[in-house]
């Protein structure tokens, strides 16, 4: 082979070694970048997922003192209940009374609107039979 062919050849190899060099290059970068991406997205990921953690643990912290404070209310609410249902009996037992004493006093007033009918029935009758005489 002649000089200027063997050059020729070296200069061949020579772009083709720097596309290849070029070429694992930009693979290389590109690699990088994924890698790069990746771990940011898993650190944002873990934060999230840390976050979210922690806002389920204050939230659920959160409900259990809600729920020792509604046992509480029930508890109070359950006294007052049990402090008030004498009065609620009496109250019913006042309005059971009222209700009989109504009635009777319908019967009464009934009874005297009968009986003063009767007492001027008889007095009407003694009158007319004084008078017929």
């Amino acid at each position: 082979m002649s000089d200027e062919a063997t050059q020729a050849a070296l200069r061949e190899m020579a772009r083709a070694i720097g596309g290849l060099e070029s070429t694992v290059k930009t693979l290389t970068a590109t690699w990088q970048q994924q890698e790069q991406s990746a771990s940011n997205g898993r650190r944002d990921l873990h934060q999230k997922v840390e976050a979210l953690r922690s806002d389920v643990s204050t939230k659920v912290d959160g409900l259990r003192g809600d729920m020792v404070k509604m046992g509480a209310q029930v508890e109070t609410a359950i006294k007052d209940i049990a402090a008030m249902k004498p009065v609620v009996q009496a109250v019913e037992n006042v309005a059971v009374q009222a209700t009989g004493v109504r009635n009777v006093t319908k019967w009464i007033w009934g009874a005297g609107a009968f009986l003063s009918g009767g007492v001027v029935w008889i007095i009407t009758n003694l009158v007319d039979i004084h008078l017929k005489r």
